[in-house]
């Protein structure tokens, strides 16, 4: 290993471990299973280990009317509108005004 590489690995690893007690500490909105969730899983193949598809959840959703999970973008990543750390969103209203859309809990 080069000196530079040495010394970029150092770096990383230090900024890594500055980061770490602001993460530990950040509110997670998540509650049961999904609060022990890494955010570096949180892909939508992570959700459909439980969730099964987005044909699921849609299914599950078809009486919203807009059904947000059977839409005209597709299958989004779960984490577009379901957040870990920070309040979820209907990402929909970003094109949208769906004032009937809540996110559950709401």
């Amino acid at each position: 290993m080069s000196l530079k590489q040495t010394l970029t690995a150092i770096a990383l690893a230090a900024a890594f471990a500055a980061c770490l007690p602001a993460h530990a500490a950040m509110p997670s909105a998540a509650k049961g299973p999904h609060a022990k969730v890494p955010c570096s899983m949180c892909k939508k193949e992570t959700c459909f280990q439980c969730h099964q598809s987005y044909d699921a959840v849609a299914k599950k959703t078809q009486k919203v009317n807009p059904n947000p999970h059977f839409n005209h973008r597709g299958e989004q990543e779960c984490t577009n509108c379901h957040k870990m750390h920070t309040k979820s969103r209907v990402e929909c209203n970003d094109c949208h005004t769906f004032n009937n859309l809540k996110m559950k809990g709401e």
